[in-house]
């Protein structure tokens, strides 16, 4: 009776687990059933996506529309239906043998997008434009045979679980499922990006080893990824550090990479990755370029200018792979706007020193010319022509010393003299030279000097500086004005101020007071004998010092220059 008792035990408990592997084996089908349609549901919305982006609409005839249906139903597991609405004509990839499925197609039509099952077999549409849906339908999908092998293999486990449920039952979960599932939930989060993830604790036997290999491949996954991005934040620290601009376009015309210089130069947008080279980049000149590669293949040099004023060489190159194949443009801007800023620079300074030249060497010959005519000249006459043409030659002989000074003073090789000197001493001897021109224009001029104030510094250089200054200030000053000195020790720094009331300067000239033959008032300057170099010399010998220029000045009412000299020894 015993016996019996435990045989009826064991039958109950063997019940028990072959009733719950069969029902476990029903959701199992399910699951199986439901991820297989899923499976084959994303790969046909992959499939339809790429046949609609790929499928050329410009084709008109019906021969060579159908065969690039049949092209795709080769190329994929898949049949296609090309339906156009107005007409109610369609082209297919269907057989003989599938009219049945055909026609509940066409019958059904799937103005929808979403993924229907028919008959085993998944449907997906698209619009391709007003006129014409695509209808991609998947192969027969393997449900039936999926059923009854699962079905199979779950009988055949319930039964030989039924076997061991009693005996292995509680060591077969404690050793084997449990770290199997463990290692399903670290595969998991290392699918999500966690490669921090590790399986602790693992058991004996191959349970083990498959904990071992896991936690290796999380190890191996998270160093090849901070390599990954160790190596990619370095080329894009790299890129976007270059002062040139960077841009890379792929055979299809996307922008793969550009850096900063080139995106804050040729687009407003802050990324333009993943997008249409001539949908982002504003400048036409370079757009037309771009084509031009594109279409031919073959490199390209210009200069382009941009909306902020700014020029950029530009150099386009096709790139190949090794089989020759064309994969892209890249684009290398370099900045030259200096550049042609210096040769601006250089044209002017030419000009206007052919200019300055030809006045007074013309005025010269004139008068030369008509003293050699051969006709007899009032005596009055030959000095005030005389008179005149020493003038001129002054005055050539001046510009020609300013250009010889601020050629000197712009040399690499340029170095001061520094000594100490007295800036009272300083003051005084230039204020006696121009103590005359003073006297001529009746300005009144006041010197304050800093007591026992020493200057470190060019003498040379800075009774050029001072003299330059007052000159000017006297040259537009007018008669009966004020001219008014201040020298102080500052902060480390030798301020020399000059103050007058005379014409100023307005705001439009201020920023281009400084440059070489710039003149506010053209007339005044030559009728004064000004070469229009004095401030230019006067910037150049205060950069010479590491120094400082500062200039405050209203139109009508006078102006004021600062210069500061750094006092470090």
């Amino acid at each position: 009776m015993k016996g019996i008792s435990d045989r009826k035990a064991l039958i109950v408990y063997t019940l028990i687990g072959v009733i719950f592997i069969l029902v476990l084996g029903v959701l199992f089908v399910q699951v199986a059933k439901h991820y297989v349609i899923n499976a084959y549901e994303e790969q046909l919305k992959y499939d339809t996506d790429f046949v609609a982006d790929d499928l050329d609409l410009n084709i008109h005839t019906t021969l060579e529309r159908q065969q690039q249906l049949e092209r795709y139903s080769d190329s994929f597991p898949i049949d296609l239906v090309l339906y156009q609405r107005q007409s109610q004509e369609y082209l297919h990839t269907f057989n003989r043998n599938e009219t049945i499925t055909l026609n509940e197609i066409i019958n059904r039509q799937f103005e929808t997008e979403e993924t229907t099952l028919l008959n085993s077999r998944l449907v997906e549409s698209r619009n391709l434009n007003d006129e014409l849906r695509l209808v991609v339908i998947s192969d027969e999908l393997p449900i039936r045979y999926l059923e009854t092998t699962l079905w199979s293999i779950v009988v055949i486990l319930s039964l030989l679980v039924g076997f061991f449920v009693w005996g292995f039952g509680n060591r077969l979960y404690e050793n084997y499922v449990t770290p199997i599932r463990k290692a399903s939930d670290t595969a998991k989060e290392l699918a999500d990006g966690n490669y921090k993830a590790r399986i602790h604790d693992a058991p004996y036997g191959i349970v083990s080893e498959l904990s071992q290999s896991i936690n290796r491949l999380a190890r191996n996954l998270e160093s090849i990824t901070s390599k990954y991005r160790n190596q990619n934040d370095r080329l894009k620290t790299v890129v976007n550090n270059m002062e040139s601009g960077l841009l890379l376009i792929n055979e299809k015309g996307l922008t793969r990479l550009a850096n900063e210089p080139f995106v804050k130069n040729f687009t407003n947008q802050t990324s333009i990755v993943g997008e249409i080279y001539y949908d982002v980049i504003e400048n036409k000149v370079l757009n037309d370029a771009l084509q031009e590669v594109i279409f031919m293949e073959r490199k390209k040099q210009l200069t382009v200018e941009t909306e902020q004023g700014n020029y950029f060489e530009v150099y386009l190159a096709p790139i190949r792979n090794n089989e020759e194949t064309w994969k892209g443009v890249v684009v290398v801007c370099h900045d030259i706007t200096k550049i042609k800023q210096l040769e601006n620079i250089r044209k002017d300074f030419v000009a206007n020193v052919s200019h300055e030249l030809r006045t007074p060497i013309t005025s010269i010959q004139g008068f030369v010319e008509t003293l050699l005519d051969g006709n007899q000249h009032d005596e009055e006459i030959v000095k005030k022509f005389l008179r005149i043409m020493d003038k001129e030659t002054k005055r050539l002989n001046k510009l020609i010393q300013d250009l010889l000074d601020l050629s000197t003073i712009e040399k690499d090789d340029f170095t001061l003299t520094r000594t100490h000197f007295a800036a009272s001493e300083l003051m005084n001897e230039i204020h006696q030279v121009v103590e005359k021109s003073l006297q001529d224009k009746e300005l009144s001029a006041d010197i304050e000097v800093e007591d026992g104030l020493q200057v470190y510094a060019d003498y040379n250089r800075i009774y050029q500086l001072v003299l330059n200054l007052y000159s000017n200030a006297i040259q537009y000053t007018p008669e009966g004005g004020q001219i008014r000195w201040k020298v102080s020790l500052q902060d480390g720094y030798v301020r020399l101020q000059i103050s007058d009331t005379g014409i100023g300067i307005p705001k439009r000239s201020q920023g281009r007071i400084f440059e070489r033959f710039y003149r506010v008032d053209q007339d005044r300057s030559r009728q004064t004998g000004g070469t229009g170099l004095g401030l230019s010399i006067v910037k150049h010998i205060v950069e010479a010092h590491e120094g400082m220029i500062d200039l405050e000045s209203e139109e009508g009412q006078g102006t004021t220059i600062t210069v500061s000299i750094p006092q470090h020894i």
